[in-house]
């Protein structure tokens, strides 16, 4: 994702949403006029449910299908708009370079798009340096990463958008469940999306497991890939064999700085001390992120994990039948990091015990996926290529690599027995592009089967992520 400039804390996103309400020509409290009547006892006035007014729009969704991005602001002296948008018209843009806004005489900036592909469009507003999202607009994407972000979210409907925006059709549910990581001692929790029909059925469904970039959190395949409608959209249309969706949490430990006093407190209790901060995470990136072991382009480094499944782990902490503990294969992206905590541990001693003993799952690799975006595209081919035993199909989109077979001719030799599916893509405007082009060509060059995308236009945001997914769900499990 990219590094923005500055990001807005907390409190200087209240400050500045306070200034701005309170800047606004007759800005009603909230529910009514300024000195109306209390009700139930309790006034009007302003306080913490106070918000920004309604004095203008933003954003707003023009017939022609561009998009209106405003932002009340008379003292800046420059707003831009920052966006995931893959084309402007017939045009290719990286929407992240950000758009000039223009302030009319009432201090209110603003921007229109050319008409617009409907699709849900991520943005955000830089003022006079500072990065915010859109105060007027609720419907936002948390994110983590270092530092964490938020980002704006608006829908533009119409037929190209239909296949991720809810419909009229049945829908499955969404559990988040939290557990404890006994390695590092932290909270974790998983996101796990069930067919609608999965409580009335009695069948067992096979399962994707679905991860996420590095500037994203479990939520960040519903909030804002849309994973769920998805799903069942294609399942309404009969295009996807029904199965359960997994969406664990990708970093060894949570960057949202609310957070930082409760874990340090629960590891205190659990007689748990981190490692030092310069220490952690070692010769990798911060938080299980790509370091110096990764390859340009997103591909993952293939040196093999060492680290051990913890001692004490409990009873539903074990390996799954047939596969080695964890860290006997399939390093790469994820770590360990220096408190112990790796994305492979985590899935196979932790995320995949849970979800098969809690759901009715078929329980054979033939009806395990695992595939990810960007930093969970690391995590996807190096677990998945390291893990041949667990999981038959594998795709790393905007990141990952197939050099752990490439690069071995033993794995090579077996991998289309292994495999009843390999996916690698990237648009081009993402530099993902050349790790996915040279998994292509020395999957190519040893006969390995594969689906490779090439997507024109497209950077490394959800705009084609949401696209490969509705793809692959639709060639997933089918024999």
């Amino acid at each position: 994702m990219n590094r923005l400039p500055r990001m807005l804390s907390a409190a200087a996103l209240a400050a500045l949403v306070f200034v701005s309400a309170q800047a606004q020509p007759n800005n009603n409290s909230p529910g009514g006029t300024p000195g109306a009547p209390a009700v139930g006892g309790r006034g009007r006035g302003p306080g913490v449910e106070s918000g920004p007014g309604t004095a203008y729009k933003s954003p707003e969704v023009n017939a022609n299908s561009s998009l209106t991005f405003r932002l009340l602001a008379p003292n800046a002296k420059s707003v831009r708009v920052l966006t995931d948008m893959p084309k402007l018209g017939k045009v290719t843009v990286h929407g992240s370079a950000g758009y000039d806004m223009v302030k009319d005489e009432k201090g209110i900036w603003s921007y229109t798009t050319p008409p617009l592909t409907p699709s849900y469009y991520q943005y955000w507003f830089i003022v006079d340096g500072l990065t915010t999202p859109d105060p007027m607009n609720t419907f936002v994407r948390p994110a983590t990463g270092t530092p964490g972000v938020y980002k704006s979210v608006v829908g533009v409907p119409g037929k190209e958008a239909e296949f991720m925006m809810f419909r009229d059709v049945p829908h499955g549910n969404l559990t988040e469940h939290h557990y404890l990581n006994r390695e590092n001692k932290t909270s974790r929790r998983v996101v796990v999306y069930t067919p609608p029909d999965y409580h009335t059925s009695g069948k067992s469904y096979p399962v994707i497991y679905l991860l996420h970039g590095f500037n994203d959190s479990e939520r960040g395949w519903t909030q804002s890939g849309m994973a769920h409608h998805i799903m069942d959209n294609l399942i309404a249309e009969g295009k996807a064999v029904p199965a359960i969706i997994v969406m664990p949490f990708g970093h060894n430990i949570t960057t949202s700085m609310g957070k930082v006093a409760e874990i340090a407190y629960t590891q205190k209790s659990l007689g748990f001390t981190p490692p030092p901060a310069a220490a952690r995470g070692a010769g990798r990136g911060a938080a299980g992120a790509p370091g110096a072991g990764a390859a340009p382009g997103g591909a993952a480094a293939a040196a093999p994990a060492t680290a051990a499944p913890a001692a004490g782990a409990p009873a539903a902490a074990v390996p799954i039948a047939g596969a080695p503990a964890a860290g006997g294969r399939g390093g790469g992206i994820g770590g360990p990091t220096a408190d112990g905590w790796s994305m492979e541990k985590e899935i196979l001693n932790y995320v995949i015990p849970y979800v098969e003993k809690d759901f009715r799952v078929i329980k054979h690799k033939d009806s395990r996926a695992i595939f990810g975006y960007s930093m969970g595209g690391g995590h996807a081919t190096s677990i998945g290529f390291g893990h041949p035993e667990v999981f038959s199909h594998v795709g790393g989109m905007s990141g990952g690599g197939a050099n752990f077979i490439t690069s071995n001719p033993a794995r090579a030799a077996t991998a289309n027995k292994d495999y009843k599916m390999i996916f690698v893509g990237s648009g081009t405007e993402d530099g993902a592009i050349n790790g996915a082009r040279t998994s292509h060509a020395a999957m190519t060059a040893q006969n390995i089967k594969h689906i490779f995308s090439e997507d024109v236009g497209y950077g490394h945001d959800y705009q084609v992520w949401r696209l490969y997914l509705y793809r692959l769900a639709q060639q997933t499990f089918r024999d």
